[in-house]
C-alpha cells in the first residue's frame, strides 16, 4: 500500500449512474466487472501492470435505496491497493445506497474489515482482502441528483 496523493473527478455521462476518474500515470487497462443476473453491473478498471484503481464506473443497479442521512466512515487508512481479482465475478448480492452526500455500493455480503481511503473514495475490503464496498463520499448535489435521476431512468 503507497500512500501517496490521489486525485480524482467524478464523471457526469448520460445512461451512467456513477463513472469516477482517478488521475494516473497513463498505462495498458484491463476492467474487472461485478454483475448480478441483469440488475447490476460494476467495472473496475485498473492498469495491467500496476494493478492500481484507474476507474469505478457503475453502469446498473435494479436494487438502491435513498437515504437523508448523510455516508459517514469514521475508520479508515489512507493508501492505494492494487486488485488483482478475476476479470468477470458473478455477485449472488448487489445494493447501491445513495446519501444526501455519497454513495454506497454492496457487492458482497461479507463484513467490511477494513476502508481504505483515497481521496473522497473508500475501498471497503473484507478479513480475506476481497472487495466488499465501494463507496464515494464529499459528492455535490449535483453529482447526488445526476446519481439518483440516472437510477430512476434505469427502472422504465
Amino acid at each position: 500500500m503507497k500512500s501517496n496523493t490521489i486525485k480524482m473527478a467524478v464523471s457526469l455521462e448520460e445512461y451512467i449512474p456513477l463513472k469516477v476518474i482517478i488521475d494516473r500515470k497513463a498505462e495498458p487497462l484491463k476492467s474487472i466487472s461485478y454483475s448480478k443476473d441483469r440488475t447490476s453491473f460494476l467495472e473496475i478498471t485498473v492498469g495491467m501492470t500496476s494493478g492500481l484503481i484507474k476507474r469505478i464506473t457503475l453502469l446498473l443497479s435494479k436494487e438502491y435505496d435513498i437515504n437523508e442521512t448523510r455516508l459517514n466512515i469514521d475508520v479508515y487508512e489512507i493508501g492505494d491497493i492494487t486488485i488483482s481479482d478475476e476479470l468477470k465475478n458473478s455477485c449472488s448480492y448487489f445494493k447501491t445506497h445513495l446519501y444526501k452526500d455519497g454513495i454506497k455500493i454492496e457487492i458482497s455480503e461479507q463484513k467490511v474489515f477494513k476502508y481504505i481511503k483515497m481521496d473522497r473514495l473508500y475501498i471497503g475490503l473484507s478479513q480475506l482482502n476481497c472487495i466488499a464496498e465501494i463507496c464515494l463520499c464529499e459528492l455535490t448535489l449535483d453529482e447526488i441528483n445526476h446519481i439518483k435521476n440516472e437510477l430512476d431512468y434505469q427502472e422504465k
